[in-house]
């Protein structure tokens, strides 16, 4: 693996769902202004359906996607669980495996503690 591989490895797109769009504002809001993230995208509209005490559920919710170094998630995670409305959020850490060079470098200026 070059440096360069490994660099991009270290980027990841943190993946959550959220009751509304003013909920999932918030989270990536908070997490641009504590450099936990770089940036975030809101995409409402989405309709989830799993299973809840037995019973089928079938819920209008909106989707983020945070772009963030691999070595924010936890206190990303540890502030989306803090925030969220849900008791079980769905938090999920998907890695960035090629991307823009520039785009990744300002990830990385963007996220630095």
């Amino acid at each position: 693996m070059t440096q360069e591989d490994q660099q991009q490895s270290d980027y990841v797109t943190v993946y959550v769902t959220a009751e509304s769009e003013d909920v999932a504002v918030h989270m990536a809001t908070a997490a641009v202004k504590s450099r936990l993230i770089a940036c975030a995208n809101v995409c409402p509209g989405s309709r989830s359906i799993y299973e809840y005490d037995g019973i089928i559920q079938l819920e209008k919710e909106v989707i983020l996607f945070m772009k963030t170094s691999r070595q924010r998630v936890p206190e990303l995670i540890a502030m989306i669980k803090e925030m969220h409305s849900y008791q079980v959020p769905c938090i999920t850490v998907l890695p960035i495996e090629d991307g823009n060079p520039d785009y990744l470098d300002w990830v990385n200026a963007q996220t630095k503690g």
